[in-house]
């Protein structure tokens, strides 16, 4: 090797540590959810409203009562009982409710998934020197679901009516070029701002 090329190599080698240690991890939340999942599952939640059959429920005063098998049953209860009042719809949390609605969530959550074409963050088996994620190409994907059935029951608790299904979704996606290069892709109407 000759002394130029060995000067070279001797250069690369010690500028790498200092690329490695350059690199930093960002604490995406310190919640349950994020807020861009969050988000999603509000969006999701008000395209449900919006789509949701009201014709039968014109003139009536109706209770929601709101099924899910996550933790979110009583925030996705009153944000889609707030969304049907401003409908026109006439809410009571009472028993003097002319129909109720029991609303089934068969979905209501963010589904996520991503491509990599590149390296993946690891650690050194030898040295035990972490390697940051070197992405040529990475796709993030959020995917937001509402998928509400809803049954209507007379004020004697007989069921006299199921309104057609429904679903919500919003999307969020966050795209890595060439390490460095970053931007997202969405429906959401805010959508949350890089960290």
């Amino acid at each position: 090797m000759t002394p130029g090329r060995r000067r070279w190599a001797v250069a690369v080698v010690a500028v790498l540590p200092l690329f490695w240690s350059g690199c930093t991890t960002v604490r995406v939340t310190a919640t349950e959810r994020s807020s861009i999942e969050q988000r999603l599952l509000t969006r999701s939640l008000e395209r449900v409203a919006e789509r949701l059959d009201t014709q039968a429920l014109t003139g009536r005063t109706v209770k929601v009562e709101l099924y899910t098998l996550t933790k979110d049953q009583i925030f996705a209860r009153e944000f889609l009982r707030a969304r049907l009042e401003r409908r026109g719809i006439r809410m009571t949390p009472g028993a003097e409710a002319d129909v109720t609605l029991q609303v089934f969530a068969a979905a209501l959550a963010v589904d996520t998934a991503d491509t990599l074409i590149g390296v993946p963050a690891m650690q050194a088996p030898i040295l035990a020197v972490p390697i940051p994620e070197i992405a040529l190409f990475k796709w993030e994907r959020s995917r937001g679901h509402a998928q509400m059935q809803t049954y209507v029951y007379d004020a004697n608790g007989r069921q006299i009516d199921q309104l057609p299904e429904v679903l919500g979704q919003a999307k969020y996606n966050r795209f890595t070029i060439l390490v460095f290069i970053t931007f997202t892709s969405t429906d959401l109407d805010h959508p949350p701002s890089e960290p």
